[in-house]
């Protein structure tokens, strides 16, 4: 009796696994054909985007003002010279103080120093309000370069005081500061016609050995109304305010030196000042003597020092002054 082998038995759910596996090998090279492709039509549409956007963004900062096509030299600012100081002497009188402190704020500069001279026909309260507004503005008391002369005087401008206090307060700037260059001696009724920047700029380019002073060798009428008439200026010996008188003596004009004349305001170096002040050269102070009874000295003093000393070759005939008046107030001057 044989005995064939038994078949096993039918099992549908294994037949149906094998049909599967192989459908499932025979789609997934479609698949992966497939999600390649989608795959590579998504990158190339990012690359698209990206391009477009950042041509858009070029096209739109692309300005030739902000970029401009040649390319950016780094080549370094130069720097100038170093700004000169100046000494500044602010003067008035009674009534003043407001067009002092006016002047002084349109002239200040932090490198600059300033002396302001209020003279004795203005009363102690007004110098001494003159000095606390000075010293309430914070910029006055930080850099302390602004002052206020405490103990005042005559300075009649007619009259040969105006020298002996601008030598004054010269002298008191000499002791407050060694940094300063030039002197400036100026009244309330100034006013800068430039910025301190600008001046100082154009300083800073310039020898610090020049002066600026008008003055002119010929008398012709000074002759007669300024040089031999003598006068008595109280200013020097008086604490109240007296009228200069004429007397009727005439002086002989000097033949040791030669007299110059020239302008009240000027720009003078700081060697110069010390010259007149602290030089061992006895011609500042025998020229001082003998104007002391002149009218008008103030615009003959400075001019003859310069021109009659060692000083002369630094001397530019122009005072950086601009003035304007009328002819009536002139004339009576002249008279």
């Amino acid at each position: 009796m044989h005995h064939h082998p038994k078949s096993p038995p039918f099992t549908p759910s294994t037949t149906a696994t094998i049909t599967l596996s192989k459908d499932n090998s025979k789609c997934t090279p479609y698949i992966i054909l497939a999600s390649f492709f989608f795959s590579l039509l998504f990158i190339l549409s990012l690359l698209s985007t990206s391009t477009s956007a950042s041509q858009s963004l070029l096209t739109i900062r692309r300005d030739p003002s902000l970029f401009p096509n040649r390319p950016v030299s780094l080549t370094k600012i130069p720097y100038g010279p170093t700004p000169p100081s100046i000494a500044y002497l602010i003067s008035g009188s009674a009534g003043d103080s407001a067009r002092i402190i006016r002047l002084l704020l349109a002239t200040y500069h932090p490198r600059n120093h300033y002396l302001l001279h209020l003279d004795l026909s203005a009363p102690q309260t007004e110098r001494d309000r003159l000095a606390v507004t000075i010293h309430s503005v914070p910029i006055f008391r930080a850099a302390q370069n602004v002052d206020v002369i405490g103990k005042a005087n005559y300075a009649y401008q007619r009259g040969s005081s105006t020298v002996t206090s601008t030598l004054h307060s010269a002298s008191i700037l000499l002791r407050l500061s060694s940094k300063w260059d030039w002197f400036i001696s100026l009244s309330a009724g100034d006013y800068p016609l430039v910025t301190q920047d600008d001046l100082l700029h154009i300083l800073s380019y310039l020898p610090k050995n020049l002066n600026f002073v008008n003055h002119s060798s010929y008398i012709g009428w000074k002759e007669s109304k300024r040089l031999k008439p003598i006068i008595v200026d109280t200013g020097h010996y008086l604490l109240e305010k007296d009228e200069i008188f004429y007397v009727t003596q005439k002086r002989v004009l000097p033949n040791s030196f030669r007299l110059f004349s020239g302008s009240a305001f000027a720009m003078l170096t700081r060697s110069f000042i010390e010259f007149c002040i602290l030089g061992t050269d006895n011609f500042p102070r025998t020229l001082l003597m003998y104007l002391a009874n002149m009218p008008y000295s103030f615009t003959n003093y400075f001019p003859t020092i310069l021109c009659n000393s060692k000083f002369k070759s630094t001397v530019i005939n122009h005072n950086l002054q601009y003035v304007a008046f009328n002819m009536s107030s002139s004339k009576k001057q002249l008279s």
